[in-house]
């Protein structure tokens, strides 16, 4: 597992069988070197472009998930601001019927006084005149 120098041993720690197919002359095995080195970088390259797709795939899946999560937050936003009008119509409508209701109790309690107020003076005028009440039903 060595290979013979100038005039020295040097180890490379490589097994018999590639040491014995290596050419001996210097510049072929810088040859035999650069395509291999070359062999590797382009698999690399190859492998690195592979993620690299990939990875944009996923990305554009991402961007779609997002555009539909932003289609479904304007959504509800729009359905909620909707709901807000419509609570606000009720709410308004709701203490506008109860201020009627109020001035209506009002009016009933004025007109049952001014009621009870009549049959006094009805029951004086008649006790009055001597004659008896009549009440017309129409």
């Amino acid at each position: 597992m060595s290979q013979q120098g100038t005039g020295s041993v040097v180890d490379f720690d490589l097994p018999d069988e590639i040491l014995s197919v290596i050419p001996t002359d210097p510049y072929q095995q810088l040859d035999l070197a650069r395509k291999i080195t070359s062999m590797a970088i382009a698999s690399r390259v190859s492998s690195l472009e592979s993620d690299a797709s990939r990875l944009r795939q996923k990305l554009l899946e991402k961007d779609r998930i997002i555009l539909d999560l932003e289609d479904r937050l304007s959504s509800l936003t729009r359905a909620s601001h909707q709901s807000d009008s419509t609570l606000n119509t009720a709410l308004n409508e709701n203490i506008k019927l109860t201020k009627e209701r109020d001035q209506l109790a009002a009016t009933v309690k004025k007109l049952s006084r001014d009621f009870a107020k009549n049959i006094v003076v009805n029951a004086a005028i008649a006790a009055w005149s001597g004659q008896p009440l009549k009440w017309d039903s129409g």
